[in-house]
């Protein structure tokens, strides 16, 4: 299965298809997200899906950069050279993005989008590493669990696991934990690479009501804005992509410009709310010629 799923993205990635299939990507955009990254030498760790190694992600980066317009996430909008038009971002601001990730990306000066939550920086290992105790990744019920029903609450999830006698650990390599703040300024400091909201505490907006999302998305607003001036944006990314109409209300009223859930793939602004845009979620383990595939159009999800 796994040889025919390569061998039919070999088939979909080819120019000779590209060059039918481009029509249905034109005049949009797609927004990817990455995760993690690991090092090179580096054995995987926490929720394997969200950690793609370095090598693929450079791989990523080069496939980009014969294909497509890659913009920074503030100008998405704006119009391009006329190749497929992409932004790159990065959720969670681990350690293993913030500088392999940018490493890559410097290299090829491209600029890319950090979103961070701020009240989880320096070392935090997120719940769902901890309670991805193998490469089996964390249980679809406990993810659902831990999500809909705690609120995606670190703290709520870290009591839960240990009142039911649910493994966790956070004995995760330095690459699987948060960045610090000077290591986000030190990736700041490459043209292009800027960090965005992805609220304080990396609390499910779609469960809590007017004054505490005021508080996750006004707070990380004005922390990011007071360390990163210029190089902060006015774009949230939803954590576990959940949005809500109250949110959407509380971001304007924020002045926020955007914000991205982790769902969809290409697709023009006007056909949604500029607090709703979709986002092409990258896993760990999609080929360079399943990435082809899809800016050229041929696959759309």
């Amino acid at each position: 299965m796994h040889f025919l799923k390569h061998r039919a993205e070999r088939v979909l990635s080819s120019n000779a298809l590209g060059k039918l299939t481009r029509y249905r990507v034109r005049g949009k955009r797609l927004i990817l997200a990455y995760h993690g990254i690991v090092p090179h030498g580096e054995a995987p760790a926490g929720e394997r899906a969200l950690f793609m190694r370095q090598r693929d992600f450079a791989t990523h980066l080069a496939v980009l950069a014969e294909v497509a317009d890659v913009a920074p996430l503030n100008e998405i909008d704006e119009i391009g050279d006329g190749r497929p038009r992409v932004a790159i971002t990065f959720d969670d601001a681990y350690r293993g993005a913030v500088r392999e990730g940018v490493e890559e990306l410097a290299r090829r000066r491209m600029p890319a989008t950090i979103f961070v939550a701020p009240g989880r920086l320096d070392n935090h290992v997120f719940w769902w590493d901890a309670l991805a105790p193998d490469s089996r990744g964390l249980a679809g019920p406990v993810r659902e669990y831990a999500i809909r029903t705690l609120g995606g609450v670190d703290e709520r999830v870290r009591a839960w696991a240990f009142s039911s006698s649910t493994p966790f650990s956070d004995a995760l390599p330095e690459y699987a934990r948060t960045a610090t703040v000077d290591e986000l300024r030190d990736a700041t400091r490459h043209p292009g690479i800027t960090v965005g909201s992805h609220t304080w505490s990396h609390s499910s907006l779609a469960s809590l009501n007017t004054e505490s999302i005021d508080s996750e998305v006004v707070r990380s607003r004005d922390w990011l804005r007071s360390r990163f001036a210029d190089k902060a944006i006015p774009w949230l990314a939803y954590p576990y992509g959940l949005d809500s109409t109250l949110a959407h209300l509380v971001l304007a009223d924020a002045s926020y410009r955007g914000a991205v859930r982790i769902v969809g793939g290409w697709h023009a602004a006007h056909e949604f709310s500029p607090f709703s845009r979709p986002r092409l979620n990258v896993p760990a383990g999609l080929s360079a010629d399943g990435l082809r595939s899809r800016l050229l159009g041929a696959v759309l999800a």
